[in-house]
């Protein structure tokens, strides 16, 4: 009898140590669960950086290319041919400036694009004080007007786009209290 109240009590034991394990079993696949997605998270964050160091680099030779363009485009306004041709490399840097941009509004180029801004703008004012002793003078000035506004307006798009994403970032979420 007392052997049947021993093994009765060694199996109550065992499954209180069974009911514990498998708690404990839980909660480690919690923590388990909790530590993937931190991993998870921080390799996403790790990825989106790679592309926008590179997105950069393509950004910095795309402008380099655009600089390149901008002077053979100032060659051929000296010697009369540039009216045409301007009207459809005109076209073609807007269908550049769009693709910028929407590499742009996926990551961290809104400073370097800042910079470049500004660095372009000097150089289309170098470029129309050049143009101002020629016939160009007239077409050149309502060219960088146009010009100006146009990249006024798309780094306006670029900050509010890079603002309304930081605001996502860091607005937590809000926790139902009930």
């Amino acid at each position: 009898m007392e052997e049947n109240k021993n093994t009765e009590q060694d199996a109550t034991k065992k499954n209180s140590l069974l009911d514990k394990a498998e708690e404990v079993a839980g909660k480690i696949s919690d923590k388990a669960g909790k530590v993937w997605d931190k991993v998870e998270h921080e390799t996403e964050e790790a990825w989106n950086k790679a592309k926008n160091s590179e997105l950069a680099d393509k950004a910095k030779v795309k402008l380099e290319g655009l600089k390149e363009d901008a002077k053979h485009l100032y060659d051929q306004a000296k010697s009369g041919e540039l009216a045409d041709k301007a009207k459809v490399k005109l076209e073609d840097l807007k269908e550049d400036a769009k693709h910028l941009y929407e590499q742009a509004k996926s990551g961290e180029l809104a400073d370097k694009a800042k910079v470049k801004l500004e660095e372009l703008k000097e150089d289309a004012k170098h470029l129309y004080e050049q143009a101002k002793s020629g016939e160009l003078t007239d077409k050149a000035k309502v060219k960088l007007e146009g010009l100006k506004e146009d990249a006024k307006e798309l780094w306006n798009k670029v900050v509010d786009k890079l603002d309304k994403d930081e605001n996502k970032k860091s607005t937590p979420p809000q926790e139902d209290s009930k």
